[in-house]
């Protein structure tokens, strides 16, 4: 047995005297739902994932949802949880009830906790400050400092996470703490406001026997405080099924049964399959489900008959008008100013601990640079002869340039996808809003941006002995960096993996190559695509460059050739705050696009 298996063992053994889960009473509610149907695609070409769909979620109990894949099992966990929102190609209708009061479940879902599958938590993250930050940004305004405190390190001991509270959670990159560790604490964040209602998606998912055992042992102790517990789950053991106090068993979208689980067999045996002796309840029905198509078990009778809807009583179009995002209650510019706070000190903690992704950044850009001014050595020295070739001197700023702007856009447009599934989760449960996540994070970018950009001038600028301002250089390559990374946050936020993100890299910078002037002159361009420079921040970071570098540093032997270059690159020198206007104007733009994109996907996902 391994440490971590050993540990919890232990924790499950002190688990019968610890204090309650709830740091106050907490009055579960009666939630029930009938005539629920789902129905997604357009035209001819839809689906019924949920057909004529019925049960109840009983308060101090916990409901295990369960079914064969496709049976729709997480598919009305969502729906109950108000996950799902109607749109073009996603139609819901029924009645859904919260204690005997009909309720839209899109309009209602801060009210209910929701713990996704995956563990979509901040690796350099501890248990505490993920459950502190949750804290800190879910519970009412009135609650002090203290207060909070003590509610995170009760829920660290009611969790048993407390021994391994200040470890780091850990993920890909690095080990942290265990897989039953880590499915605790997402638990943890969602209850940190005692929820009366609590949804989890395959919770034991990922976890050996022992842990998923002790798992839902914590599930029910969370019931018998009170709450309302439901979760989908796939195929339990016999040991997990049987701390279930009710099941709700689907079956390509339809009831098979729902009730307690001491009278689900009778049931079953009742409908002709019986459960054999020494069998686990859980795979006898799950494969008695199986065996038979949906028709042969309609004639078997294993469907449970939805209840009767009064006649002429209409249905309810679950979460027309909602809004998929429900904000907090109380001053919103205070809100709004604390969740910028604590967004932008997590992600300060988060680079300063994610030391390895640091290294790499920055020692790619000194190692290239350093190259590069290796490479192009004294080419800004009038007195070289390798000087004499202007297009030396300007081939060297213009590849510099061009790894000022990959040296942003790579790192951001692959970090951001590990990233999303945190900000889904959070987002989706109000934590915070989008424009407050994208601020926060933009002072930390801008610090990591001036980082690279100060090692690239201190390489290039002296190793190619450069003559323009030095400030304006700096100001370029700054601005370059942060509007290359607008793009590449873009991607982020449009797609969900790296290896998408890194497919359509080329196809949005490639082209800024083409209007660099360097590898064309711009007069050469068709005059019908030049106005395509105008979007390409390195254009006009290399205009800013060329009037400093080439202008009034250009001797009077050398100013023909100056003025050569300028013109064909169409630089105008009277244009330096367009060009510096248009660089601010292209990072507002992208960064805004890049708000909606991720709103948008955040929508559509959760």
């Amino acid at each position: 047995m391994t440490s971590a298996a050993k540990d919890d063992v232990g924790r499950v053994m002190m688990e019968e005297g610890r204090e309650g889960i709830f740091s106050e009473p907490v009055r579960g509610k009666l939630l029930t739902w009938q005539h629920l149907n789902y129905e997604v695609g357009s035209g001819d070409k839809t689906f019924k994932v949920l057909k004529d769909n019925f049960g109840s979620l009983q308060p101090g109990k916990v409901t295990a949802l369960m079914g064969p894949s496709g049976a729709g099992k997480s598919s009305l966990l969502n729906v109950l949880a108000g996950r799902i929102a109607p749109s073009s190609t996603a139609r819901i209708t029924g009645e859904i009830k919260l204690d005997g009061e009909s309720i839209d479940p899109v309009e209602n879902r801060t009210k209910f906790a929701y713990v996704m599958q995956d563990d979509a938590l901040l690796p350099t993250a501890t248990p505490r400050e993920a459950l502190t930050f949750s804290a800190a940004l879910r519970m009412r305004k009135e609650i002090s400092i203290e207060e909070r405190d003590a509610r995170v390190n009760q829920l660290l001991v009611s969790l048993g996470i407390d021994d391994c509270a200040d470890t780091l959670i850990g993920g890909l990159l690095f080990t942290g703490i265990s897989g039953g560790q880590r499915k605790r604490t997402s638990v943890g964040v969602d209850l940190v406001t005692n929820p009366s209602t609590i949804f989890l998606d395959e919770p034991t998912s990922g976890l050996d026997a022992f842990s998923a055992h002790a798992l839902v042992k914590l599930l029910k102790r969370i019931g018998d405080s009170g709450a309302t517990v439901a979760c989908t789950i796939h195929q339990p053991s016999s040991e997990v099924f049987d701390l279930f106090d009710q099941v709700v068993l689907l079956r390509s979208g339809r009831v098979v049964y729902q009730g307690g689980v001491p009278e689900m067999n009778a049931f079953f045996a009742a409908g002709g399959a019986p459960l054999p002796m020494n069998f686990n309840p859980a795979d006898h029905v799950m494969f008695v489900m199986q065996q038979q198509d949906e028709a042969e078990m309609d004639k078997a009778g294993l469907f449970m008959p939805a209840p009767a809807n009064p006649v002429g009583r209409p249905l309810m179009s679950i979460g027309a008008g909602s809004s998929a995002n429900v904000l907090h209650e109380g001053n919103p510019i205070a809100k709004f100013l604390k969740e910028s706070q604590w967004l932008a000190l997590r992600e300060l903690r988060n680079a300063y601990r994610n030391t390895g992704a640091l290294q790499f950044r920055f020692g790619v850009t000194f190692f290239l640079n350093l190259l590069i001014g290796l490479i192009f050595f004294n080419a800004g020295d009038q007195n070289n002869e390798f000087a004499d070739n202007l297009n030396n001197h300007f081939g060297g700023i213009t590849i510099v340039s061009i790894i000022v702007m990959f040296g942003s856009a790579l790192p951001v447009a692959t970090e951001f996808p590990f990233q999303r599934p945190v900000f889904l989760r959070e987002y989706s449960s109000s934590t915070y809003t989008a424009v407050a996540y994208f601020l926060a994070r933009f002072p930390l970018e801008l610090l990591l941006a001036l980082g690279q950009v100060l090692i690239t001038l201190i390489l290039a600028y002296f190793l190619i002995d450069l003559r323009g301002n030095f400030a304006f250089y700096l100001l370029a390559y700054w601005m370059l960096n942060v509007a290359a990374a607008s793009v590449a946050t873009i991607l982020g936020c449009a797609l969900s993996d790296v290896k998408s993100v890194t497919e359509y890299i080329p196809p949005l910078f490639v082209p800024q190559l083409l209007f660099s002037g360097f590898f064309i002159r711009i007069d050469d361009i068709p005059v019908w695509l030049r106005w395509a420079q105008w979007l390409c921040s390195l254009k006009h970071a290399l205009n800013i460059i060329v009037l400093t570098e080439f202008t009034n540093e250009c001797d009077d032997a050398e100013r023909p050739q100056c003025i050569q270059l300028r013109e064909n690159n169409d630089v105008e020198s009277d244009l330096l705050g367009v060009y510096i206007g248009c660089l601010i104007a292209l990072i507002v733009i992208f960064r805004t696009i890049a708000l909606f994109v991720l709103v948008d996907k955040s929508k559509s996902v959760y």
